[in-house]
């Protein structure tokens, strides 16, 4: 699985004052991103039966975390300026996928960020683990991997941009980041 540390060192979250981790289970990535990024705030969202703020707390980070239990099927919190959602989209087909993102859409800042961390399908003859991870994830959990294209309509379907694909995390992984329209 990626590093959250791999991400953090290809992409710059130091612009955000508040980042919310959406389906952020126990809060690693989250508490990393603020380990990084001493003046920001985070929000970390997931299922009750998940979410805890034992790890933030941990990481030293717990004073500067809130912990917001919840169903991003329903709704997440409001006013972040970054929402990160790090391989949660995959696990998803589309109608799924622009709902989550759609929620987020409500509750996003006029000038946030939609960050998804997730493996991008390239062209043919390249990424083949990419590809592998696609079929794997149609044939047992659903859900599947998306080519740059695909992200683009899911991110239109739900009210964002994308504004650019993040290549340069290791494994395969990229950040897609998009804005609101």
């Amino acid at each position: 699985m990626i590093s959250s540390r791999q991400v953090i060192a290809a992409y710059d979250f130091s612009r955000f004052a508040l980042i919310v981790d959406i389906g952020g289970g126990r809060g690693r990535f989250l508490a990393d991103i603020l380990a990084a990024n001493p003046s920001a705030r985070g929000i970390l969202f997931d299922q009750p039966h998940v979410v805890s703020d034992e790890l933030l707390k941990a990481e030293a980070v717990g004073d500067r975390a809130e912990v917001a239990p919840g169903s991003f099927f329903e709704s997440v919190p409001s006013g972040g300026d970054a929402y990160v959602l790090k391989a949660i989209i995959h696990d998803w087909e589309d109608t799924e996928s622009i709902a989550i993102l759609k929620n987020v859409r409500r509750a996003i800042i006029p000038h946030g960020k939609l960050l998804l961390v997730e493996q991008v399908v390239g062209p043919p003859n390249e990424g083949p683990a990419t590809k592998f991870s696609d079929l794997n994830m149609l044939v047992m959990p659903g859900g599947r991997e998306r080519t740059e294209e695909e992200f683009v309509r899911l991110y239109e379907a739900s009210g964002f941009r994308l504004e650019k694909v993040v290549r340069a995390i290791p494994d395969g992984m990229c950040l897609v980041e998009g804005m609101p329209v």
